[in-house]
């Protein structure tokens, strides 16, 4: 009898939490993508033509035409930076690296003497394994950067 009690009054607590959150609500219920839409107005509801699949090839359309962008446009690049001598705008210039980490490989450089391999990289903070197998390909340690974006 007491389990059968101690049941029922679980289940009370968990209904009057479900009727406490519907009241706190308003009884008002928004989705994260309507959220973007501007206060007091009901953002239209999405047709077959303002639908479209995400792929990765193609960016995400909002249902008001705008576009939505997860995550920075990949940047394309050729040829070869030289570690040793590239200032921080032609390290920003390959995949993945900002402000942040190109200021990081110029302090390494300057604190320990220039890279002696391109593995050294590995060393600074923020460039692990995939990271640096990533750049590898753009990355040398004597002559000149050619390092370019695609057009």
């Amino acid at each position: 009898m007491t389990r059968l009690l101690s049941q029922l009054t679980h289940r009370a607590l968990h209904l009057a939490a479900i009727v406490a959150l519907v009241l706190s609500m308003g009884g008002t219920w928004m989705l994260a993508a309507d959220a973007n839409a501007a206060p007091g107005q009901t953002p239209p509801a999405p047709t077959a033509s303002t639908k479209q699949p995400q792929t990765r090839s193609q960016p995400a359309i909002s249902a008001d035409g705008e576009l939505v962008r997860a995550r920075p446009a990949k940047k394309d690049v050729t040829g070869k930076l030289n570690l040793n001598t590239a200032t921080e705008d032609q390290l920003m210039l390959l995949p993945t690296i900002g402000p942040a980490k190109a200021e990081r490989v110029v302090t390494w450089r300057k604190k320990n003497g220039g890279f002696k391999r391109t593995a050294d990289l590995r060393r600074v903070k923020g460039f692990g394994y995939k990271t640096f197998k990533r750049l590898e390909p753009f990355l040398d340690i004597k002559g000149d950067t050619t390092l370019a974006a695609k057009r």
